[in-house]
C-alpha cells in the first residue's frame, strides 16, 4: 500500500493550493494486493474507489510513502472501505471551514483551532481518509485531521518516519 500527495490543474486544486500555500491538494491511498491499482479517495463526489491510471491522467504525484503491511490487513482495510466508506458525502463545510481558517491564519496569523466546528458526521475531505487507515494499522500514528491540509498530514507523517 502506498500513501499519495497529488495536485492538478483542476480548478479545486488550484484554489486549495492558492489558500493554503502548499504543494500538493489531495490525498489518498493505493491499494498493491489483489486490488492493485485501485486507490480510495475523497473528492467532490464523495468517498469512493478509483483507478490509479485514470486519476494519474489528471494529478501529478507530489508526495509518496510506502506502507509496508502485511497483505491480509490490506485486504481487510480494502473490506472496511468497501461496507463502511464507500459511497459518503464529501465534508463540504469542513472543508470551508478549514479553508477560512487556514486563509486567517496566513493573512491575520490567527491560529488554526483544534476542532472543526462546521465537521460534519460521516462525511469526508481527503485527508481525512487516513482515519481510516490508522484505525486499522496499529503502527501508523494517529493524526487529527478535522484541521489539517494533505500537505499537513505529509508533513506529520513524515516529520514522524524521520524521527525513527
Amino acid at each position: 500500500m502506498k500513501l499519495l500527495w497529488l495536485k492538478s490543474l483542476q480548478p479545486l486544486s488550484l484554489l486549495i493550493r492558492l489558500v493554503t500555500g502548499e504543494d500538493c491538494s489531495h490525498f489518498t491511498f493505493v491499494f498493491e494486493s489483489q486490488a492493485s491499482g485501485l486507490l480510495f479517495e475523497s473528492d467532490l463526489l464523495g468517498t469512493h474507489p478509483a483507478f490509479l491510471t485514470t486519476v494519474m491522467k489528471s494529478h501529478t504525484l507530489v508526495h509518496s510513502m510506502p506502507l509496508d503491511i502485511p497483505i491480509e490487513i490490506e485486504d481487510k482495510i480494502w473490506d472496511t472501505v468497501v461496507e463502511k466508506y464507500d459511497g459518503l458525502q464529501y465534508d463540504y463545510f469542513g472543508a470551508i471551514y478549514l479553508g477560512l481558517r487556514i486563509l486567517l491564519k496566513r493573512l491575520f496569523k490567527i491560529p488554526l483551532p483544534q476542532k472543526n466546528v462546521l465537521r460534519e458526521h460521516n462525511t469526508y475531505f481527503c485527508e481525512e481518509i487516513y482515519k481510516i487507515l490508522s484505525d486499522n494499522i496499529s503502527t501508523l500514528p494517529k493524526v487529527d485531521t478535522p484541521m489539517t491540509t494533505p500537505h499537513m498530514l505529509w508533513e506529520k507523517l513524515n516529520a514522524l518516519r524521520d524521527s525513527k
